[in-house]
């Protein structure tokens, strides 16, 4: 003989049925059946309204999901996923809201990325570090690092960064054949023509940067102690006190993967500077809020066409004809030319220059006055004044 079964309907009606069969009161029913009087009414209305059906278990899930974004919403992050694969939850949000968007929880973001089959399993991460240091004020400390490139044909070549502390802006970003001194002080005064001098810079213990582990004083050293500006090391074997620029050499790499690879070292110097770019003006930066680093550092790059400053020695900064070549002199007497640095004399720093070329000769002028005259030596970055050699030639041993 065949059990006879009994659903959960036919039981709750039972329950219902309890008070006719028994007499006994709505209380008691509910005591003895564990449930509450709330429970025993609400099914006796559905059964009321439905019949048998009522009685069935339903679905707990809102008619109305508070999280639930508009279906726009889905699109874009789905859209924004899928023209960039590298983009987390958060930079999502980010872009979302700087493009004007109501954007949901960076959660919300990342569960829509899920539910689309966008993100792949990932091992646990490390726990985050709970120490860290950020200057307060911009140009108080740069950090000098130097990362090693492929270009197509596997060549290897170098670029040094220079990166500002407080603001994580992006200073210089200089490539080379080799990671020598000479890279190294070239991108520090590319940066500190543009930018001035910090107060500080941190670099590894790379004998591009410093002796100190040998017995000696490096060029880089040399140079920076010459301009007084204190140059501070990172414990052997510790990469993480560099850990800006170590993470900032990914975001690098990623973007040279992506719209490389560089074929030259010409090419990448332009990749480079189209990164740069990138990277200060238009990609938010999580570990300053969220906002650019060119918001953070507060200071528009230098535009030698626009700023007009009086000269040092107290003479009526020149106005030069509209289609002339004009530069600014950078902090350390120096400007960019052709792809060279030019040294025209510290005593013109911060003023405004001319560039007329006639055949292979360039001349440099302050109004009337010719600075200096040269022919540019293709072979050499750094182009010194009178034959001298630039600071960072000198060595000396401790």
């Amino acid at each position: 003989m065949a059990l006879k079964v009994v659903t959960m309907p036919e039981l709750r009606l039972e329950v219902l049925m309890e008070a006719e069969r028994t007499g006994l009161t709505v209380t008691e029913i509910c005591r003895r059946y564990g449930i509450s009087r709330q429970t025993y009414y609400r099914y006796r209305q559905r059964y009321l309204a439905e019949g048998l059906a009522g009685l069935a278990d339903r679905s707990r899930r809102p008619l109305h999901p508070a999280n639930r974004i508009p279906a726009e919403v889905e699109v874009q992050i789905v859209e924004m996923r899928m023209d960039h694969p590298r983009w987390g939850a958060r930079r999502i949000r980010t872009e979302l809201t700087r493009a004007g968007v109501e954007a949901p929880a960076v959660s919300t973001v990342h569960q829509v990325l899920v539910r689309n089959g966008l993100v792949a399993v990932r091992p646990p991460r490390r726990g985050k570090a709970t120490k860290r240091f950020e200057r307060e004020i911009a140009n108080d400390l740069w950090q000098i690092d130097a990362t090693r490139v492929l270009l197509v044909d596997d060549t290897e070549v170098w670029v040094v960064n220079v990166l500002d502390d407080h603001s994580r802006y992006l200073l210089a970003a200089v490539a080379g054949p080799a990671a020598t001194g000479d890279l190294a002080w070239d991108t520090f005064e590319i940066a500190a023509s543009r930018y001035g001098l910090p107060r500080q810079v941190l670099s590894d213990n790379g004998l591009i940067f410093t002796g100190r582990l040998h017995g000696t004083e490096v060029a880089f050293e040399v140079s920076l102690k010459d301009l007084g500006v204190e140059l501070i090391n990172s414990a052997p074997y510790h990469p993480q006190t560099l850990g800006k620029l170590e993470r900032f050499h990914r975001t690098l790499k990623e973007w040279l993967e992506d719209e490389g690879p560089p074929e030259t070292l010409e090419h990448l110097q332009e990749l480079l500077d189209g990164f740069r770019f990138h990277y200060n003006r238009r990609r938010p930066h999580q570990g300053i809020d969220d906002v650019t680093p060119a918001e953070r550092y507060g200071i528009a790059p230098i535009d030698p066409d626009a700023i007009r400053l009086p000269d040092p020695d107290g003479m009526t900064e020149p106005t030069y004809p509209p289609d002339a070549y004009v530069r600014k002199v950078g902090a350390t007497g120096n400007i960019g030319w052709r792809g060279k640095l030019v040294h025209v004399g510290i005593r013109y720093a911060a003023a405004q220059v001319r560039v007329v070329e006639v055949d292979q000769l360039v001349h440099i002028y302050h109004g009337d006055a010719l600075v200096r005259a040269l022919t540019i030596d293709p072979d050499r970055y750094y182009q010194p004044k009178g034959g001298r050699q630039p600071p960072q030639r000198r060595r000396s041993v401790t």
